[in-house]
Protein backbone atom coordinates (compact mmCIF):
# COMPACT_ATOMS: atom_id res chain seq x y z
CA UNK A 1 0.00 0.00 0.00
CA UNK A 2 1.33 3.44 -0.96
CA UNK A 3 1.87 6.20 1.60
CA UNK A 4 -0.93 8.34 0.15
CA UNK A 5 -3.38 5.43 0.37
CA UNK A 6 -2.51 4.56 3.98
CA UNK A 7 -2.65 8.24 4.98
CA UNK A 8 -6.11 8.50 3.40
CA UNK A 9 -7.27 5.53 5.49
CA UNK A 10 -5.98 7.21 8.68
CA UNK A 11 -7.63 10.48 7.62
CA UNK A 12 -10.97 8.67 7.26
CA UNK A 13 -10.60 7.44 10.86
CA UNK A 14 -9.91 10.97 12.07
CA UNK A 15 -12.93 12.21 10.10
CA UNK A 16 -15.16 9.63 11.83
CA UNK A 17 -13.89 10.62 15.27
CA UNK A 18 -14.22 14.36 14.59
CA UNK A 19 -17.78 14.06 13.23
CA UNK A 20 -18.79 11.92 16.22
CA UNK A 21 -19.19 15.08 18.34
CA UNK A 22 -22.26 16.02 16.29
CA UNK A 23 -24.08 12.81 17.28
CA UNK A 24 -22.80 12.84 20.87
CA UNK A 25 -24.58 16.16 21.45
CA UNK A 26 -27.94 14.48 20.80
CA UNK A 27 -27.47 11.81 23.48
CA UNK A 28 -29.54 12.03 26.70
CA UNK A 29 -27.92 13.65 29.75
CA UNK A 30 -28.63 10.64 31.97
CA UNK A 31 -26.30 8.51 29.83
CA UNK A 32 -22.95 8.57 31.63
CA UNK A 33 -19.57 8.28 29.94
CA UNK A 34 -19.28 4.60 30.87
CA UNK A 35 -22.83 4.00 29.63
CA UNK A 36 -21.97 5.67 26.33
CA UNK A 37 -18.84 3.52 25.95
CA UNK A 38 -20.75 0.35 26.84
CA UNK A 39 -23.42 0.91 24.21
CA UNK A 40 -21.19 1.95 21.31
CA UNK A 41 -18.43 -0.56 22.11
CA UNK A 42 -20.98 -3.33 22.66
CA UNK A 43 -22.85 -2.68 19.40
CA UNK A 44 -19.56 -2.32 17.50
CA UNK A 45 -18.32 -5.61 18.98
CA UNK A 46 -21.52 -7.39 17.87
CA UNK A 47 -21.23 -5.95 14.34
CA UNK A 48 -17.60 -7.01 14.02
CA UNK A 49 -18.33 -10.49 15.39
CA UNK A 50 -21.15 -10.93 12.87
CA UNK A 51 -18.89 -9.88 10.00
CA UNK A 52 -15.53 -11.30 11.04
CA UNK A 53 -16.28 -13.74 13.87
CA UNK A 54 -15.04 -16.67 11.78
CA UNK A 55 -11.53 -15.23 11.92
CA UNK A 56 -11.45 -15.84 15.68
CA UNK A 57 -11.29 -19.58 15.00
CA UNK A 58 -7.70 -19.03 13.92
CA UNK A 59 -6.93 -16.68 16.82
CA UNK A 60 -3.53 -17.47 18.30
CA UNK A 61 -2.26 -16.63 21.76
CA UNK A 62 0.01 -13.81 20.56
CA UNK A 63 -2.74 -11.93 18.70
CA UNK A 64 -5.15 -12.40 21.63
CA UNK A 65 -2.65 -10.93 24.10
CA UNK A 66 -1.85 -8.06 21.74
CA UNK A 67 -5.55 -7.27 21.28
CA UNK A 68 -6.24 -7.35 25.04
CA UNK A 69 -3.20 -5.16 25.72
CA UNK A 70 -4.26 -2.57 23.15
CA UNK A 71 -7.83 -2.59 24.48
CA UNK A 72 -6.59 -1.92 28.04
CA UNK A 73 -4.41 0.97 26.84
CA UNK A 74 -7.30 2.47 24.86
CA UNK A 75 -9.62 2.19 27.86
CA UNK A 76 -7.03 4.07 29.93
CA UNK A 77 -6.97 6.73 27.21
CA UNK A 78 -10.76 7.11 27.37
CA UNK A 79 -10.89 7.16 31.19
CA UNK A 80 -8.04 9.69 31.50
CA UNK A 81 -9.71 11.84 28.84
CA UNK A 82 -13.09 11.67 30.63
CA UNK A 83 -11.59 12.72 33.98
CA UNK A 84 -9.39 15.42 32.43
CA UNK A 85 -12.14 17.04 30.35
CA UNK A 86 -14.39 17.23 33.41
CA UNK A 87 -11.72 19.20 35.31
CA UNK A 88 -10.46 21.54 32.58
CA UNK A 89 -11.81 24.24 30.26
CA UNK A 90 -12.29 22.85 26.74
CA UNK A 91 -9.51 25.07 25.34
CA UNK A 92 -7.01 23.78 27.92
CA UNK A 93 -8.03 20.17 27.29
CA UNK A 94 -7.59 20.70 23.55
CA UNK A 95 -4.05 22.04 24.03
CA UNK A 96 -3.02 19.17 26.29
CA UNK A 97 -4.57 16.57 23.98
CA UNK A 98 -2.43 17.88 21.13
CA UNK A 99 0.76 17.20 23.09
CA UNK A 100 0.81 13.59 21.87
CA UNK A 101 2.47 15.07 18.79
CA UNK A 102 5.47 15.63 21.10
CA UNK A 103 5.24 12.49 23.25
CA UNK A 104 5.08 10.09 20.30
CA UNK A 105 8.36 11.20 18.67
CA UNK A 106 9.99 10.99 22.11
CA UNK A 107 8.77 7.41 22.52
CA UNK A 108 10.04 6.57 19.04
CA UNK A 109 13.43 7.98 20.00
CA UNK A 110 13.55 6.09 23.32
CA UNK A 111 12.41 2.67 22.08
CA UNK A 112 13.50 2.66 18.43
CA UNK A 113 16.24 5.32 18.31
CA UNK A 114 14.32 7.02 15.49
CA UNK A 115 14.33 10.79 15.08
CA UNK A 116 11.70 12.52 12.88
CA UNK A 117 13.06 14.22 9.78
CA UNK A 118 13.65 17.99 9.83
CA UNK A 119 10.65 18.36 7.55
CA UNK A 120 8.36 16.64 10.08
CA UNK A 121 9.82 18.62 12.99
CA UNK A 122 9.03 21.89 11.18
CA UNK A 123 5.49 20.64 10.53
CA UNK A 124 5.03 19.69 14.21
CA UNK A 125 6.16 23.17 15.31
CA UNK A 126 3.56 24.78 13.01
CA UNK A 127 0.83 22.46 14.32
CA UNK A 128 1.61 23.23 17.98
CA UNK A 129 1.69 26.95 17.20
CA UNK A 130 -1.71 26.63 15.53
CA UNK A 131 -3.16 24.83 18.56
CA UNK A 132 -1.87 27.51 20.93
CA UNK A 133 -3.11 30.37 18.73
CA UNK A 134 -6.54 28.77 18.40
CA UNK A 135 -7.08 28.09 22.09
CA UNK A 136 -4.94 30.68 23.82
CA UNK A 137 -2.65 29.95 26.73
CA UNK A 138 -2.96 30.90 30.40
CA UNK A 139 -1.40 29.00 33.29
CA UNK A 140 -4.48 29.67 35.43
CA UNK A 141 -6.52 27.49 33.04
CA UNK A 142 -4.46 24.38 33.86
CA UNK A 143 -5.38 23.03 37.34
CA UNK A 144 -3.03 20.29 38.47
CA UNK A 145 -5.48 17.35 38.65
CA UNK A 146 -7.02 17.93 35.22
CA UNK A 147 -3.61 18.56 33.65
CA UNK A 148 -2.22 15.31 35.00
CA UNK A 149 -5.19 13.33 33.68
CA UNK A 150 -4.82 14.86 30.21
CA UNK A 151 -1.07 14.22 30.20
CA UNK A 152 -1.86 10.60 31.09
CA UNK A 153 -4.28 10.56 28.15
CA UNK A 154 -1.57 11.85 25.77
CA UNK A 155 1.09 9.43 27.00
CA UNK A 156 -1.25 6.42 26.79
CA UNK A 157 -2.43 7.42 23.30
CA UNK A 158 1.18 7.80 22.16
CA UNK A 159 2.03 4.37 23.61
CA UNK A 160 -1.05 2.92 21.89
CA UNK A 161 0.01 4.31 18.50
CA UNK A 162 3.59 3.06 18.80
CA UNK A 163 2.67 -0.38 20.15
CA UNK A 164 -0.24 -1.00 17.77
CA UNK A 165 1.97 -0.05 14.82
CA UNK A 166 4.38 -2.79 15.85
CA UNK A 167 1.67 -5.38 16.54
CA UNK A 168 -0.03 -4.71 13.19
CA UNK A 169 3.15 -5.70 11.37
CA UNK A 170 2.78 -9.25 12.76
CA UNK A 171 -0.94 -9.81 13.40
CA UNK A 172 -4.03 -9.82 11.21
CA UNK A 173 -5.43 -6.26 11.36
CA UNK A 174 -9.10 -7.31 11.37
CA UNK A 175 -8.67 -9.95 14.09
CA UNK A 176 -6.76 -7.44 16.21
CA UNK A 177 -9.58 -4.90 15.87
CA UNK A 178 -12.27 -7.47 16.76
CA UNK A 179 -10.45 -8.60 19.91
CA UNK A 180 -9.99 -4.99 21.03
CA UNK A 181 -13.63 -4.12 20.52
CA UNK A 182 -14.92 -7.19 22.38
CA UNK A 183 -12.63 -6.51 25.34
CA UNK A 184 -13.49 -2.80 25.40
CA UNK A 185 -17.19 -3.62 25.33
CA UNK A 186 -16.84 -6.05 28.24
CA UNK A 187 -14.70 -3.67 30.34
CA UNK A 188 -17.07 -0.75 29.66
CA UNK A 189 -20.07 -2.85 30.72
CA UNK A 190 -18.36 -3.82 33.99
CA UNK A 191 -17.48 -0.19 34.79
CA UNK A 192 -21.02 1.00 33.95
CA UNK A 193 -22.56 -1.72 36.13
CA UNK A 194 -20.37 -0.64 39.05
CA UNK A 195 -21.21 3.02 38.45
CA UNK A 196 -24.98 2.68 37.83
CA UNK A 197 -26.38 -0.85 38.30
CA UNK A 198 -29.34 -1.57 36.01
CA UNK A 199 -29.17 1.82 34.27
CA UNK A 200 -29.25 0.15 30.85
CA UNK A 201 -32.87 -0.89 31.52
CA UNK A 202 -33.96 2.55 32.79
CA UNK A 203 -32.88 4.58 29.76
CA UNK A 204 -35.56 6.00 27.45
CA UNK A 205 -34.68 4.61 24.02
CA UNK A 206 -36.09 7.09 21.48
CA UNK A 207 -35.58 6.72 17.71
CA UNK A 208 -33.15 9.65 17.73
CA UNK A 209 -31.15 8.12 20.59
CA UNK A 210 -30.94 4.69 18.95
CA UNK A 211 -30.00 6.20 15.57
CA UNK A 212 -27.19 8.26 17.11
CA UNK A 213 -25.84 5.29 19.07
CA UNK A 214 -25.85 3.03 16.01
CA UNK A 215 -24.11 5.63 13.81
CA UNK A 216 -21.48 6.22 16.51
CA UNK A 217 -20.95 2.48 17.02
CA UNK A 218 -20.62 1.78 13.30
CA UNK A 219 -18.44 4.69 12.19
CA UNK A 220 -16.46 5.82 15.26
CA UNK A 221 -15.83 2.28 16.53
CA UNK A 222 -16.42 -0.65 14.14
CA UNK A 223 -15.24 1.05 10.93
CA UNK A 224 -12.69 3.31 12.62
CA UNK A 225 -10.85 0.54 14.46
CA UNK A 226 -10.69 -1.75 11.42
CA UNK A 227 -9.27 1.09 9.31
CA UNK A 228 -6.99 2.25 12.12
CA UNK A 229 -5.35 -1.16 12.31
CA UNK A 230 -4.77 -1.13 8.54
CA UNK A 231 -3.42 2.41 8.78
CA UNK A 232 -1.09 1.42 11.61
CA UNK A 233 0.17 -1.48 9.49
CA UNK A 234 1.25 0.67 6.55
CA UNK A 235 1.79 4.19 8.01
CA UNK A 236 4.55 5.60 10.16
CA UNK A 237 3.37 6.44 13.73
CA UNK A 238 4.54 10.05 13.36
CA UNK A 239 2.48 10.42 10.17
CA UNK A 240 -0.57 9.10 12.03
CA UNK A 241 -0.31 11.58 14.90
CA UNK A 242 0.18 14.44 12.42
CA UNK A 243 -2.97 13.46 10.53
CA UNK A 244 -4.93 13.24 13.81
CA UNK A 245 -3.75 16.80 14.57
CA UNK A 246 -6.07 17.95 11.76
CA UNK A 247 -9.12 17.09 13.89
CA UNK A 248 -9.71 20.74 15.04
CA UNK A 249 -9.88 21.85 11.39
CA UNK A 250 -12.37 19.12 10.50
CA UNK A 251 -14.50 19.94 13.56
CA UNK A 252 -14.39 23.62 12.57
CA UNK A 253 -15.50 22.82 9.01
CA UNK A 254 -18.34 20.56 10.18
CA UNK A 255 -19.60 23.24 12.56
CA UNK A 256 -19.78 25.69 9.65
CA UNK A 257 -21.17 23.34 6.99
CA UNK A 258 -23.76 21.35 8.95
CA UNK A 259 -26.88 23.37 9.89
CA UNK A 260 -28.28 23.25 13.41
CA UNK A 261 -31.41 21.33 12.38
CA UNK A 262 -29.18 18.46 11.24
CA UNK A 263 -27.08 18.34 14.39
CA UNK A 264 -24.66 21.18 13.70
CA UNK A 265 -23.72 23.70 16.34
CA UNK A 266 -23.75 27.47 16.14
CA UNK A 267 -20.19 28.75 16.44
CA UNK A 268 -18.63 32.21 16.39
CA UNK A 269 -15.13 32.02 15.00
CA UNK A 270 -12.52 34.59 15.96
CA UNK A 271 -9.54 35.67 13.92
CA UNK A 272 -7.24 33.66 16.20
CA UNK A 273 -9.28 30.51 15.54
CA UNK A 274 -8.91 30.89 11.79
CA UNK A 275 -5.20 31.77 12.01
CA UNK A 276 -4.60 28.74 14.22
CA UNK A 277 -6.45 26.46 11.80
CA UNK A 278 -4.31 27.77 8.92
CA UNK A 279 -1.12 27.10 10.92
CA UNK A 280 -2.24 23.53 11.65
CA UNK A 281 -3.03 22.96 7.96
CA UNK A 282 0.37 24.37 6.92
CA UNK A 283 2.15 22.19 9.48
CA UNK A 284 0.41 19.01 8.32
CA UNK A 285 1.12 19.87 4.68
CA UNK A 286 4.79 20.59 5.33
CA UNK A 287 5.19 17.37 7.32
CA UNK A 288 3.42 15.09 4.83
CA UNK A 289 4.43 16.45 1.42
CA UNK A 290 6.90 14.08 -0.23
CA UNK A 291 9.69 16.40 -1.39
CA UNK A 292 11.50 13.60 -3.22
CA UNK A 293 8.50 13.05 -5.49
CA UNK A 294 8.32 16.78 -6.24
CA UNK A 295 12.04 16.90 -7.04
CA UNK A 296 11.74 13.91 -9.39
CA UNK A 297 8.82 15.53 -11.25
CA UNK A 298 10.81 18.74 -11.67
CA UNK A 299 13.77 16.80 -13.01
CA UNK A 300 11.53 15.01 -15.52
CA UNK A 301 10.08 18.31 -16.70
CA UNK A 302 13.58 19.77 -16.98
Amino acid sequence: MKKAESNFIVFSVMLCWASAYIFIKSLPEELSSFGYLTLINGIAAILLLLCFGSRLKKLDRSTALHGVGLAVIMMLVLIFEKEGVERLPSSSASILTSLDIIFLPLLMLIFYKRIPSKQKIVGIVFILAGVLITNGLSLSDFPVAGTLFMLGDCICMSVYTVVSSRFCQKDDAITLAVVQMVVMGAVSAILWTIESPGMIFRLHYTKSFLASIFVLAFFSKAYAFIMLMFGEKYSDPVDIVIIFALEPIVTLALAVLIPQEFGGVEEIFSTSTLVGAVCIAIGATVAEVDLDVIRKKRRRKA
